[in-house]
């Protein structure tokens, strides 16, 4: 829009306006003497409707003039809006036809193939989401239509190549021996018990066929696939992969290729790609709801050590993918027992202990004690019971240090409850799953009460 028609539709409002104001005044003269004062008339006859005359004879031709000028002349300006026309008419019709398929597709009318591509298929190619999961961005696989001896003795002696700031290239039948760890598969299964599971032997062709269009199978010889994100085709979810070819050579020649492989797909400075931000609270006030405020950053930010365990048993992408794949089943939720010396037991993983310091246990009970959840503002009220819960923990009294404690997680103008919940989440989430994990510990979004979220009929209380 030019600054002229930005001018003219200013002055169209501002009459507009005019309007508004000399009729109210109008009302209000009535209102008070209930007669009218033919002066307003004239007035609006004066200040509204010449206006509009101006606004109909010289104002509208003008933005029309305006509109042709911009155009480059008035042979452009009709060209100009007839394929606009053009254009809207085009996308109607293809938003028309993409719901048509859509629902085709999911009356099961059409297969998935069947659907119009959202990617080129050429170096941008879709995947099975439902097969393909959630990938670190970071990682790339080799993948492969037919094997390669070349390639595949370059992965064989060297594994999975680690790249600089986290980026690596992962080789799936290693992966599959990386997935075969006992601590690994419960850690995702924790009902699973003392079960021997017999991995099956997968190759780099596994990712081939979880295509979406067959026919692209061909087109990926040999060369690293990145998943980096996910969208939706017509209805059908897919997982969105970047190929790049990877030619045959010595160890050198393919360390390079994948090195320079890495820096285009993840830009020159790819180290600029990872910074962290950091939450500044310098001088934030604290108000009354700066614990509710800030619970979902501090929730999802595990403890250091944690971090460190939940990262070497997440271990690579697919992981989680393929061990559903292969295992052929979901994970089961356990019951959770509190025992009278107040321990914390999952008894369908194999008893497994949740242990926790003493006042993280107690805030973790009083959760427990409140399945419709706590309000974070409204913490000052459960102050006493936290402190008998604590008591009941600790029999041989509590010093003013654990006093001073429980005040602070019970203020909700401290961040104390949020650490106090990071750390229960990061108890659990050491121990299995986080799909698993969010079902126990402590979250609740902005605004609303805080609570955990298993069904009351799987927590017993011994007495």
């Amino acid at each position: 829009m030019s600054t002229l028609q930005i001018i003219l539709y200013a002055y169209i409002g501002i009459t507009f306006i005019s309007f508004i104001l000399i009729s109210h005044s109008i009302i209000s003269e009535w209102r008070k003497h209930r007669k009218f004062e033919w002066k307003w008339s004239y007035l609006l006859i004066g200040v509204f409707s010449a206006p509009l005359l101006v606004l109909f004879i010289i104002v509208y031709p003008l933005i029309l003039l305006t509109d042709v000028y911009v155009a480059g002349g008035f042979k452009n300006y009709i060209i100009e809006k007839k394929e606009q026309k053009k254009k809207e008419a085009e996308r109607e019709a293809y938003w028309k036809e993409y719901h048509r398929m859509e629902d085709l597709y999911k009356k099961g009318e059409l297969q998935r193939w069947e659907l119009p591509r959202s990617l080129d298929g050429i170096s941008h190619f879709e995947f099975d989401y439902d097969r393909i999961g959630n990938c670190k961005w970071k990682d790339f696989f080799y993948i492969e239509n037919e094997y390669n001896e070349c390639l595949n003795a370059f992965f064989l002696t060297h594994g999975h190549v680690m790249l600089k700031h986290g980026i690596r290239v992962l080789y799936l039948p290693q992966l599959i021996k990386d997935l075969g760890n006992e601590e690994i598969i419960k850690y995702r299964f924790p009902d699973i018990g003392n079960t021997q599971i017999t991995l099956p032997q997968i190759d780099s062709t596994f990712l081939i066929q979880q295509l979406s269009y067959p026919e692209d199978s061909k087109k990926l010889k040999h060369g690293l696939i990145s998943f980096h994100g996910q969208g939706t085709n017509r209805g059908a979810k897919y997982a969105w992969g970047d190929y790049f070819p990877l030619d045959e050579g010595d160890d050198a020649s393919i360390f390079d290729q994948i090195n320079r492989i890495a820096k285009e797909h993840f830009g020159n400075n790819a180290g600029g790609l990872y910074s962290t931000v950091e939450k500044n609270n310098k001088g934030e006030k604290k108000s009354k709801d700066y614990a509710d405020k800030h619970f979902s950053w501090e929730i999802d930010n595990l403890l250091e050590e944690i971090k460190e365990r939940v990262d070497k048993l997440e271990q690579y992408g697919l992981s989680k993918t393929l061990l559903l794949k292969i295992i052929q089943g979901e994970p089961k939720l356990s019951r959770l027992i509190v025992t009278k010396d107040y321990r914390i037991i999952l008894p369908d993983y194999d008893n497994m202990e949740i242990k926790m310091e003493p006042l993280n246990k107690a805030v973790y009970l009083l959760f427990l004690k409140h399945p419709d959840g706590i309000i974070f503002k409204y913490l000052p009220d459960y102050r006493e019971e936290l402190t008998k819960i604590y008591a009941s923990m600790k029999p041989y009294g509590i010093n003013e240090r654990v006093l001073k404690s429980i005040e602070d997680v019970t203020n909700p103008c401290l961040n104390s409850i949020n650490e106090k919940c990071a750390r229960i989440r990061g108890s659990f989430v050491s121990q299995f799953d986080e799909e698993l994990a969010k079902n126990y510990y402590i979250y609740g979004q902005r605004g609303e009460p805080k609570k955990i979220s298993l069904p009351q009929e799987m927590i017993e209380w011994e007495e």
